[in-house]
């Protein structure tokens, strides 16, 4: 459940802080780690894995300070903590449960819970050969689970419906040894709110998509499958990442100091440690414009294995034996 920008007209003095760290925070349901072959595509902190898994994120936290508008007033700090869990219900079907989570901002002082969602994933091609992988699901942020309408900072008071589809692809089935630590991944997203107009300020609810990729170099996998590298990098996927949102139809008309028509996004460095039964990514969140934000900000998770650290109980499907896991930590 990546971070989706928010729907919402928002101020110039807010947009550059708090629409951020919603386009960012969506990430946050997002993390879990995927095996395909001798292939482990982390949790990214900008897009989803393909796969299903059996993990907990928590926390996942995102920042992103505030600048100087043109008026010469400061736009807020905003910061956000979100979670979520992920369950097997077979090999290749999964079900998750998670947040945005809860939102702060500074001056003005703001803060308030985001609504709860669900997914349902389902993978529909797997090449462990070619460390190749397709999956669907179809996300629902459930309206009126998070703050109320009486909040600083309210949760959206409708649901909606996203549609999605994910892809990973390894290349260690090259003969180029340098070339084989490199993966892709990438995600695309539809979401359609159920009600075409905001209860809270009027606004007009837009369907958006949202796309994001990841380019990784693994050195995991270098160290696992080409040659042995130094200890200190043996667990290390460094990447570079980026997740767009674009305002498809029911936008409204522009007006001064809001970003109803505009593509926001963040792309950035990053990098994961990938352990036995957990994993820690950071990530620098760098804005493509000056509707998704100002200054550099942060993202960060932590995300622990349920699969490895309790493969029989509650690490294993509800149905089917454990997919395979070849590849080697």
């Amino acid at each position: 459940m990546p971070f989706r920008a928010s729907t919402r007209p928002l101020s110039f003095g807010v947009a550059g802080a708090f629409a951020i760290v919603t386009l960012a925070g969506s990430v946050f349901p997002a993390v879990a780690h995927t095996i395909v072959g001798n292939r482990v595509f982390p949790a990214t902190l900008t897009i989803d894995d393909p796969g299903v898994n059996d993990e907990l994120a928590l926390p996942a936290f995102a920042y992103m300070p505030g600048g100087l508008n043109p008026d010469g007033t400061r736009e807020s700090d905003a910061y956000n903590l979100g979670w979520e869990y992920a369950k097997t219900i077979t090999p290749t079907l999964g079900i998750s449960v998670g947040s945005d989570g809860y939102s702060w901002q500074r001056n003005p002082r703001a803060e308030g819970w985001a609504n709860i969602e669900t997914e349902l994933k389902y993978v529909f091609y797997e090449n462990p050969e070619h460390e190749f992988i397709i999956s669907g699901a179809t996300d629902v942020e459930w309206g009126n689970t998070g703050s109320s309408s009486a909040a600083s900072l309210p949760s959206d008071p409708f649901t909606t419906v996203t549609p999605k589809i994910f892809i990973g692809k390894g290349f260690g089935d090259l003969h180029s040894d340098w070339l084989r630590p490199i993966a892709i991944t990438g995600e695309m997203d539809y979401s359609i709110p159920t009600r075409s107009f905001n209860a809270l300020d009027g606004s007009l609810n837009p369907t958006v998509l949202t796309y994001g990729a990841s380019l990784q170099y693994s050195l995991l996998y270098a160290n696992s499958n080409v040659h042995q590298m130094p200890e200190v990098f043996s667990k290390l996927v460094p990447a570079f990442e980026g997740i767009f949102s674009s305002p498809i139809s029911n936008t409204g008309p522009s007006m001064p100091g809001q970003w109803v028509h505009e593509t926001t996004g963040v792309v950035g460095p990053s990098i994961y440690y990938i352990g036995q039964y957990f994993e820690v990514g950071v990530m620098a969140q760098i804005p493509v414009n000056a509707a998704s934000g100002r200054h550099v900000g942060a993202m960060a998770v932590i995300d622990f294995f349920l699969d490895d650290i309790a493969p029989d109980t509650l690490g294993k499907p509800l149905f089917g034996a454990p997919p395979s896991r070849a590849a080697n930590f």
